[in-house]
């Protein structure tokens, strides 16, 4: 009993020490809330943790590596060895919303364990607006009458969760009834706030700004500003009475005061609008509407208009119906403006003279005292009355008598003063004292003498002394010459200036002396003799009708002249002597001359017509002469001034054609005609006008024109030669021959004008001096003969003609057949690409005629239009070269190889190999040569070697040849350029060069073709230097050929050799890895998901198989393939960890990417009694993590992807023999059912208990491949 008392205390003993041991969480998961932008941290820590650890989020396991790739804002912090694994989520968004489960797998015999916890993002609102019901004048500002009710909205949009609104005045929190909604915005985890206030806003309120602004807990500080929004409010309310300043009742302003009268209307919006008005009638209409009140000024200078003028200011607004004033009345002294006097002008002594003064307006009135010459006059009288504008007017009479013997003039003053202002205001006038002046004499012309006409004459008539001066009158003849009076010193003068002419021969001037106060008038007067010549020419002809071929009298006769005129006949400045008759003179005219007669007879032409004939008459004593002309009318019939016209056109632009005749009478009927026909929109005639629109080619020839009038009618012809640019009718577009055959070239253009050089042929590499080489011009055609044609006579060459109205080309192309020639550069030997990426292996070769290509790998012919893994593409990039690029998609270790391109034309074909491998470092470049050498740079180039399939880059290393080994680099910029100018070299020094490629894999080293150049000594100069390298003893070469290629063959075999014992290993690995991870995750997937079974694909090994896998690799492999093929679920191995990640929307569509988050959460299994699926779905396989793949739907054959398929049912061990030409589809398949086809009784493989989306209603025929490993 004891004993078994002691086995018990053992037994419970050991089970509590057992249970204390059990895996449990230390620190569980608790719920976190982070602002969007912000990390997050979720704690979990296990205390003796015994399985692996792993974070799910939304039912999607996001792996047990602590880096989480494929999640890069996802990361474990901690240490894993203390059983510390916190989650730390970076850049927090929306989409990192949800629950994230941190999960412990069972194992030594321990239950799996597990935690939740909420991941709440936080996100401010996106936008804050606040509006109104109210009229906006413009944006944020918002109109009210005063005591009127205005509705204020804010919408706070886009924020998690709903964000409150506090409402501000003027920046102050108010305590208002506000109205809160909220709803959802676009996603139903984003909200918005709507809050409504109602306002009654008083005149205090005008100008008030009131804001809205968002509360929330994603707002930080520094955001708060911009999360809030601000209307203003404008109120409508009447402004304050007018008052007026600057001038005060009563007061008494001077005239010419300046003034200002200011009216102020306080308060009202809008502000008052202010107009000032004077006696009713506005004056004034600007003013200044400022904060608070609106103000008006009135500027002006006192006047007489002033005196009791009611100045009044108006006040109106908008918002009031009565019109508000304010006035004033102003009081203005003045003194008289104007004085003045009326009376006697003149007088004689002992006459009696009288005046009177009156004054304008005056307050108060004026004062008047008189002055006469120099003595105040006493007991004068003045009368005083009221002025009708206001003030008083002033009068005064005044008489007294002229003293006899007085002859100087009386001067009278009158002064008007106001009392008040001390103004005073003179005016004067001067009475005449009359006394008779001196007999007069005339100055200026001595009698007897002769003036000749033009001549410009003054005769000035004097008279001394005379009160008022003599008034004198000149007299020519009997008729009154006007000719002002000028008084200086007491001494009246009268001056008449004038030109003399044949009237005033012989005339008499008289000049006339009287003043007022004389009785009788006093003369004096002279007689004038003039030269002079005739005034004009009279000019007549006979007949009056003039026809071409009879004579015509013309007869020009002179108006009278002294002496007598002397008469000449001109035309075009040529005097006329045929035909003229001899001179006659006679007396003619009252002023003693005589006149002239001259005829001239000839006979007509048609030339005459418009001719113009002067007559000239000269007078000896006399410069110049007096001429006339007559302008003959000659009637005759229409003349051209050619008989044959010829017009050149360019084609295409426009004419008018004017052959307008000469003729009289010229109403003249033109008719137009052509023998070919004419296109009358474009070929118009118009009288003598013939109108070429646009001109073409047809419109060239002959066109005749008639020309009548009533004289006779005449014809003309007239050649239209349209000229136009060269075309090229022909050329030869390729002229292809065999080598030693003559290749000919032919161009033809039309053209006009043609020139014999017109074409020319043009090619830039090519020698047409050559022997072999002739070129034939005629009739518009250019042969150009290439003899005895090689490869080095293709190319295009350009046929080029001009003939001055325009130039055109054209390209004709010769081409001597050979075979293919494949292009051996790196570029074209050798590609590189990452697994996953796209390949590009590019061939080129040339040849002619057309080379075309074909692609095998392994000896398997691929063709682009079947297998949609490869894409072909073809161009040509040259006349003789094209190019091949086959492209291969989504590259897998298996597409490492060794493809073949062959180029054909009907006369060879040629091979070659390419190798596409993983990107590497690039290969060296070649053939570095020196282009170009000055005094301090030198200009490299060479030969790119294969760039890696990357980027490739180049550095320069040199030294000087006495340097020693202190070596220069210089990076050649821009990237993967073959030719670099190093810069800073010494002058005549000598340099060892080399060149090496790096790209971001690593570099070639430096080239082994080390070159040596010199530097230049003159600045001036630039040449090529190059230091050639010693030549080697052929034994020398010989030898060193040969052991190289022994040591090439000997790394072949072992190449080889390592190669396929690499492959024995890396198969058994397989096998081992398969084996071990059955046999170490498929109890832990058991424990952690209890005893629910599932049928699905086993994924056991990291190898893949591309479409193009052969039945070879299938035969080797299916051993270890074909016992893990039995439908156990088990998590992947661990080297498929590290390629999980969560399925991309941006590479799905949206279908797609809904079932690849379905197959992330759940899979199902069709169980006992379930139909397989049918064919829609058989394409349907899970596999390894992988870029992403989609299958054509051309494929009808399945992917004999022995991976990820199971073999036929009740068959173990045995495959069957596929082929790509036929058609597979196994006995039995296990598939990951769909949601719509599974059984009732089936449960889903998950700890999760919402789906994270609905099924997609069908799933398309193209074959999806697994993404992310099941949960």
């Amino acid at each position: 009993m004891r004993g078994s008392a002691q086995l018990v205390f053992v037994l419970w003993t050991a089970l509590g020490a057992v249970l204390c041991q059990q895996q449990r969480f230390r620190v569980r998961p608790s719920n976190v809330s982070v602002v969007e932008g912000d990390s997050a941290i979720l704690r979990c820590e296990v205390h003796h943790q015994v399985g692996q650890l792993q974070w799910a989020k939304d039912g999607f396991a996001l792996g047990y590596s602590r880096s989480l790739p494929g999640y890069p804002k996802y990361r474990m912090l901690g240490d894993p060895g203390s059983g510390v694994h916190d989650l730390e989520v970076t850049n927090v968004s929306l989409d990192d919303d949800g629950r994230f489960q941190c999960q412990v797998s069972p194992n030594r015999g321990q239950a799996a364990i597990r935690a939740d916890a909420l991941l709440t993002v936080l996100v401010k609102p996106t936008s804050v607006t606040a509006s109104s019901t109210g009229r906006s004048p413009r944006p944020g500002l918002y109109e009210v009458n005063e005591g009127s009710q205005l509705t204020l909205k804010c919408d706070v949009t886009g924020a998690r969760p709903a964000a409150n609104i506090q409402w501000q005045r003027n920046g102050i929190d108010i305590d208002i009834r506000q109205e809160d909604s909220f709803a959802g915005w676009g996603s139903p985890r984003r909200n918005d706030t709507t809050s409504v206030v109602t306002l009654r806003p008083t005149a205090a309120d005008d100008g008030a700004g009131y804001s809205c602004v968002a509360k929330h807990p994603a707002i930080r500080p520094a955001e708060q500003r911009q999360l809030n929004s601000t209307v203003r409010l404008s109120v409508l309310y009447p402004p304050g009475l007018p008052e007026i300043s600057g001038y005060t009742e009563g007061e008494v302003v001077r005239i010419g005061e300046q003034k200002t009268l200011t009216c102020i209307s306080r308060g009202g919006n809008p502000p008052a609008q202010l107009v000032w008005l004077k006696n009713g009638q506005p004056v004034s209409s600007k003013y200044r509407s400022m904060p608070g009140q609106a103000l008006a000024e009135h500027r002006f200078r006192a006047a007489v208009s002033d005196l009791g003028a009611v100045y009044r200011c108006q006040a109106t607004s908008p918002v009031q119906t009565e019109v508000t004033a304010a006035s004033v009345r102003t009081a203005v002294q003045f003194g008289p403006e104007t004085v003045t006097i009326r009376g006697t002008k003149e007088a004689k002594g002992g006459e009696s003279v009288r005046m009177t003064c009156v004054t304008s307006s005056s307050n108060p009135p004026a004062n008047i005292t008189w002055v006469i010459n120099g003595r105040t006059m006493i007991n004068t009288t003045q009368r005083k009355a009221a002025a009708p504008a206001g003030g008083w007017v002033t009068s005064s009479n005044i008489s007294t008598i002229i003293p006899p013997g007085m002859e100087e003039n009386m001067m009278v003053a009158c002064y008007a003063l106001n009392p008040a202002l001390g103004l005073t205001k003179v005016e004067s006038t001067r009475v005449i004292v009359l006394h008779p002046p001196k007999p007069p004499s005339i100055l200026g012309y001595e009698p007897g003498t002769y003036l000749r006409a033009g001549e410009r004459v003054s005769l000035s008539c004097v008279s001394q002394g005379g009160n008022p001066p003599a008034t004198l009158t000149w007299y020519s003849g009997d008729v009154e010459r006007p000719s002002p009076t000028t008084v200086e010193d007491n001494v009246a003068r009268g001056v008449i200036t004038f030109e003399v002419d044949h009237k005033d021969n012989g005339r008499v001037y008289k000049c006339d002396s009287q003043n007022s106060a004389a009785a009788i008038r006093q003369t004096a007067n002279v007689t004038l003799r003039v030269y002079f010549p005739p005034s004009s020419l009279k000019l007549e002809v006979r007949p009056e009708r003039l026809r071409a071929g009879s004579q015509a009298i013309l007869t020009c006769e002179s108006r009278p002249s002294y002496p007598a005129a002397d008469l000449t006949w001109w035309r075009d400045n040529a005097q006329v002597t045929d035909g003229v008759t001899a001179l006659e003179t006679f007396p003619a005219g009252s002023n003693g001359g005589s006149s002239s007669r001259l005829q001239l007879r000839r006979n007509l032409t048609w030339a005459d017509d418009g001719a113009v004939l002067t007559c000239s008459a000269d007078v000896s004593v006399l410069r110049g002469a007096v001429q006339n002309h007559i302008t003959l009318h000659v009637a005759y019939p229409p003349v051209f001034s050619k008989k044959l016209y010829t017009e050149d056109i360019r084609v295409g632009t426009s004419r008018v054609l004017n052959l307008t005749a000469r003729a009289n009478p010229g109403d003249v009927a033109y008719r137009w005609s052509r023998r070919s026909p004419t296109d009358g929109t474009r070929v118009l005639p118009n009288g003598p006008l013939l109108n070429l629109s646009a001109v073409t080619r047809l419109d060239a020839g002959w066109y005749h024109l008639q020309a009548t009038n009533a004289q006779g009618k005449t014809k003309v012809r007239v050649h239209v030669n349209v000229q136009y640019p060269p075309e090229i009718s022909s050329v030869s577009t390729v002229s292809m021959v065999s080598p030693g055959e003559d290749g000919v070239l032919e161009c033809v253009a039309d053209a006009n004008p043609t020139t014999a050089d017109m074409i020319t042929w043009h090619r830039d590499d090519f020698d047409f001096s050559d022997s072999r080489v002739t070129m034939f011009y005629g009739n518009g055609s250019s042969y150009l003969t290439v003899r005895n044609a090689t490869r080095e006579d293709i190319g295009e060459f350009l046929c080029r003609v001009d003939n001055g109205v325009g130039k055109v080309t054209a390209t004709a192309r010769l081409l001597v057949k050979h075979a293919p020639e494949i292009d051996p550069r790196p570029q074209f030997t050798k590609a590189a690409a990452e697994v996953s990426a796209d390949a590009y292996l590019a061939c080129r070769a040339s040849g002619v005629p057309n080379v075309t290509f074909e692609w095998s790998k392994g000896g398997v012919l691929i063709d682009g239009t079947i297998y949609s893994k490869y894409q072909l593409t073809y161009a040509q990039v040259d006349l003789v070269t094209w190019q091949s690029v086959l492209k291969i998609k989504d590259v897998q270790v298996s597409d490492y190889a060794t493809y073949e391109c062959v180029a054909h034309n009907e006369l060879s074909s040629r091979r070659q190999e390419l190798v596409l491998g993983r990107p590497s470092s690039p290969d060296p470049p070649t053939g570095l040569k020196v282009v170009n050498v000055s005094h301090d740079t030198a200009t490299l180039s060479w030969s790119p070697g294969f760039d890696g399939g990357l980027l490739q880059m180049y550095r320069i290393r040199y030294s000087e040849a006495n340097g020693g080994d202190e070596f220069h680099y210089k990076d050649v910029q821009p990237a993967n350029i073959s030719v670099f100018t190093v810069a800073g070299l010494q002058p005549s020094s000598q340099y060892s060069v080399s060149v090496m490629a790096y790209n971001k894999l690593g570099d070639s080293g430096f080239s082994r073709d080390e070159i040596r150049l010199k530097t230049s000594d003159d600045p001036d100069t630039a040449e090529l230097v190059v230091f050639e390298e010693g030549q080697l003893p052929w034994i020398v070469i010989i030898v060193v050929s040969s052991v190289g290629g022994l040591l090439l063959l000997l790394n072949v075999v072992l190449v080889v050799f390592f190669i396929r014992r690499r492959m024995q290993r890396a198969n058994q690995k397989v096998v081992e890895s398969a084996s071990a991870s059955e046999a170490s995750t498929k109890s832990e997937t058991l424990h952690m998901y209890g005893n629910e079974t599932v049928s699905s694909m086993s994924v056991k090994s990291g190898e893949s198989y591309t479409r193009e896998d052969s039945m070879d690799e299938y035969d080797v492999n299916r051993l270890s393939y074909e016992p893990y093929a039995r439908g156990s679920v088990v998590e992947p191995p661990a080297e498929y960890t590290n390629h999980l990640r969560s399925p991309s929307r941006a590479e799905y569509g949206h279908d797609q990417y809904v079932e690849a988050l379905r197959r992330n959460s759940y899979t199902y299994t069709t169980g006992s009694g379930i139909e397989p699926a049918g064919n829609q779905f058989s394409n349907y396989t899970t596999q390894p993590p992988r870029a992403p793949h989609f299958r054509s739907p051309q494929f009808n054959t399945p992917t004999p992807d022995l991976l990820h398929s199971s073999g036929p049912s009740g068959v173990k061990g045995s495959v069957p023999q596929l082929s790509l030409q036929s058609t597979y589809y196994p006995e039995t398949r296990h598939y990951s059912t769909l949601p719509h086809q599974r059984p009732p009784s089936t449960k889903p493989l998950s700890s999760f208990g919402r789906l994270a989306s609905p099924p997609p209603p069908s799933i398309p025929e193209a074959t999806l491949e697994h993404r992310g490993h099941l949960v």
